[in-house]
């Protein structure tokens, strides 16, 4: 790559940077002063401060998360079902509990607060450390391939994460630089061994370490939780793969090309167990269905906010005004800097886009499908691409973009240090975008800003209060924004400038320029950085209601739907897309929605008397920043009931029609989608039923039952759940099924009975053998490698 237009002498000067020891450590030692220096606060704070916003997912779900699927863990169970939200949903297998990612280790040992600090700090710092090596592959400056990592860490499409809360996210990203260094490994070792022919691909010693190394970085991107970024990863991963491909030729770039799926299978094997797990969630949750194309066509990336990429406030901020362009900024802002924007021209100039034109033509396709539906190709990639169909948030392929975008910057900045002057024409340029950013803030004064910002309204994908837009106190206040944005970018612009012309007198100038760079991230991360309470998750009122009257009931909290997790109760409702379809449906018709367009969403205008075989007993609103509290209108119903009076009906509209008459009594009567065996015998008195003992995914149950009865278990069933008997049971074998849609039923003979219900998913019992016999395989084969390249010298 760039070593070919290096001299003999530039090559070894660069090898012998690269290799020395002081630039092994020094990076690191920067990424780790300047995390410290953004987070030191709330890290060694010791108070319950977490960093990202209260009106975001962190607050809304994470911590929620974090807090159940590790206090569990802690106490020797690893959840997979969540008990606590939707009446019950699936937990492990919902991928973004992460319980089984190394690195949320620190979940285990410290308080919640803290571990979320710390696990977004570890993460950051190791973005920085992963791009450093990932430049220093294609032998850039030690300079370039820090200032790259910085620009990693603290750029729009990653930094603005930690605000959000997004804590799948930040752990996922980290791992993508890794493996596009992988690739870059793999395609060099095959490069070299192009030469020879006589030696091929596979015999290569390197090629199976970059493969074990890909492998494992696959995986720990399953494990972080985010499966949209493991998907959208691997699509850039395959189009950078094939265009390096294009320089080999026939068999080796056909066993080049294998090798490198193999990295993909071989991480697939080692995280077997979330992914058949996490299939098995998919089966019986909304996720399998295709997300309305409404739906996912939600969040592309708005061609207006690549102006965020040297003005990242153009459209207001996330702590100082309100941010009103088109959806999320979090998901919307591209900023690497006016310096590493320059630098990124910079390093194409003089032959570099003829070197890296693969790197350039993937920027461009990765942003192109960034933009999502503001381009005919979403809707080709929804209709007929495998995958594009289950996901919203098509702007998430900014990220993959933003390292490619990155790796240009970190060239111009190679180039530079290289050269120590600066080429005159770009140097010219540079002055004229000062110019034009100077003419563009002068001229948002000029222009009438409100209808601009109506505009932007009229699309529908504005997420602040329409109101705002009619306030001309607002107007204005974001008119001097975007003005002041475009005059800081200028300003920038005019520093860069005059560092690369005062570096032709004075060539250590050139650090400066380095220097710049890294202050103009740092700046935009600390405006950026936001932290609240953690002990606000759980409203203080729900706190000492429930606490005021313990029970094995219900609730619907709408001030924060996860918060249940944390208390340790149970909502009939929650915030995660892995809400178990049968229930989705039964909720969206009690609110007056069709079944057939079901979501995580339901609005919530009034209590359904069918809540109370939920077990619903109080409802949560939050009325004018107060919240307020209603109590169902009828008690609510036990964990476990015997019924006698059961109806067969076929068809989810034949049973809601059923359970709306009037004469539908949950206590006394349940509808079955087929004949009971034994059949039950309906007579006024029984016998008695009670759970004895229960955990996250199973509960015992001991019955004594006069006559053939149905078991009703208030709980959500999916086909994952069964029933076994337990010694003592006067019956050997249990068929678990649905009652009234969305409930367990269980048919009983008359005797006593001592069963189990157990919930047992195929794919996580598979997906565990599968996962550690791949594990034992993954560490004797780094063993085997590393005996067969010191020992054998291989």
């Amino acid at each position: 790559m760039q070593e070919k237009r290096r001299g003999p002498r530039q090559q070894m000067v660069m090898r012998t940077e690269a290799a020395s020891p002081v630039w092994r450590v020094l990076p690191i030692v920067g990424f780790v002063l300047l995390t410290l220096l953004m987070f030191g606060a709330v890290l060694f704070g010791g108070d319950t401060r977490v960093l990202g916003h209260q009106a975001t997912d962190l607050y809304s779900q994470f911590i929620a998360w974090r807090d159940f699927g590790f206090r569990e863990l802690r106490a020797g169970n690893l959840a997979l079902w969540n008990p606590h939200i939707y009446s019950g949903a699936p937990y492990f297998g919902g991928s973004q509990g992460a319980l089984l990612y190394p690195l949320n280790v620190l979940f285990l040992v410290l308080p919640v607060a803290q571990a979320v600090n710390w696990t977004i700090a570890l993460h950051m710092c190791l973005l920085g450390v992963l791009t450093y090596w990932w430049l220093g592959f294609r032998r850039l400056h030690p300079g370039a391939c820090f200032v790259g990592g910085v620009m990693a860490m603290f750029c729009g499409a990653y930094f603005l994460h930690i605000y959000a809360g997004h804590l799948p996210n930040l752990c996922a990203m980290v791992w993508t630089p890794l493996i596009f260094l992988v690739i870059d490994g793999v395609l060099a070792e095959a490069s070299s061994a192009d030469g020879s022919r006589s030696v091929p691909v596979w015999r290569c010693p390197r090629v199976w370490l970059w493969c074990l190394v890909g492998a494992g970085a696959v995986a720990m991107q399953i494990f972080a939780g985010h499966p949209q970024y493991v998907f959208f990863t691997a699509v850039a991963a395959g189009m950078y793969a094939l265009l390096k491909l294009l320089r080999l030729a026939g068999s080796r770039a056909a066993v080049t090309g294998a090798l490198l799926g193999g990295v993909y299978a071989g991480g697939a094997l080692l995280a077997a167990v979330q992914l058949l797990a996490g299939a098995d969630a998919v089966a019986e949750t909304t996720r399998s269905l295709p997300l309305p194309y409404e739906f996912a066509a939600m969040l592309g990336f708005p061609p207006e906010n690549v102006l965020t990429l040297i003005a990242p406030g153009f459209f207001g901020d996330v702590t100082h005004q309100p941010y009103w362009g088109r959806c999320y900024l979090w998901e919307m802002s591209i900023f690497i800097g006016v310096t590493g924007t320059a630098m990124a021209v910079y390093g194409l100039m003089a032959g570099g886009l003829k070197r890296q034109w693969r790197e350039v033509v993937l920027l461009l396709v990765l942003l192109l499908l960034a933009l999502g539906s503001h381009t005919p190709l979403f809707r080709i990639l929804y209709d007929w691409v495998p995958g594009f169909a289950k996901f919203r948030g098509m702007s998430k392929f900014t990220w993959q973009a933003e390292l490619f975008l990155v790796m240009l910057a970190a060239s111009g900045f190679d180039r530079l240090l290289r050269e120590r002057h600066a080429d005159g024409r770009f140097v010219a340029g540079v002055f004229v975008a000062v110019g034009i950013l100077l003419a563009g803030g002068g001229g948002v004064y000029l222009v009438h800003w409100q209808a601009i910002m109506q505009r932007v309204l009229a699309t529908g994908e504005s997420f602040l209060r329409s109101a705002a837009y009619s306030q001309m106190e607002f107007v204005s206040q974001a008119q001097h924004f975007a003005a002041n944005a475009l005059f800081v970018a200028a300003g920038t612009g005019l520093t860069l400038g005059l560092l690369l012309v005062g570096v032709r007198r004075t060539p250590r100038l050139v650090f400066g320029v380095l220097v710049l760079a890294v202050v103009e991230l740092c700046l935009f991360a600390a405006r950026s950085l936001d932290s609240f309470d953690s002990t606000t998750v759980v409203p203080a009122a729900v706190r000492a209601l429930l606490s005021g009257y313990p029970g094995d009931y219900r609730i619907l909290n709408t001030v924060n739907l996860n918060s249940a997790m944390v208390l340790g109760a149970a909502d009939i409702w929650g915030g995660d897309p892995g809400v178990v379809r049968r229930y989705a449906e039964f909720m969206t018709w009690t609110q007056g929605g069709h079944p057939d367009k079901v979501t995580q969403y339901v609005h919530f205008t009034r209590l359904d008397p069918l809540y109370t075989m939920l077990r619903l007993r109080y409802a949560f609103w939050l009325d004018r920043n107060r919240v307020r509290i209603i109590e169902a209108a009828q008690p609510s119903m036990a964990r476990v009931h015997l019924v006698s009076r059961y109806r067969v009906l076929a068809g989810r509209d034949t049973i809601f029609s059923a359970m709306r008459s009037e004469s539908f009594d949950p206590r006394r009567e349940v509808i079955l989608e087929r004949e009971p065996t034994p059949r039950p015998i309906e007579e006024e008195h029984s016998g008695m039923a009670q759970v004895v003992a229960s955990s996250t995914d199973w509960l015992e149950i001991e019955a004594e039952v006069a006559s053939p009865s149905v078991l009703l278990i208030t709980d959500v069933y999916t086909p994952r759940w069964r029933a076994v008997a337990m010694p003592g049971s006067s019956q050997e074998r249990y068929d678990l099924m649905p009652a009234n849609y969305v409930l367990r039923a269980v048919p009983l003979a008359a005797g006593h009975h001592r069963l189990r219900v157990e919930y047992a998913p195929t794919g996580f019992m598979v997906g565990l053998w599968v996962s550690a016999a791949a594990w034992i395989g993954f560490a004797g084969a780094g063993a085997g490698w590393w005996w067969m390249w010191k020992v054998r010298k291989w």
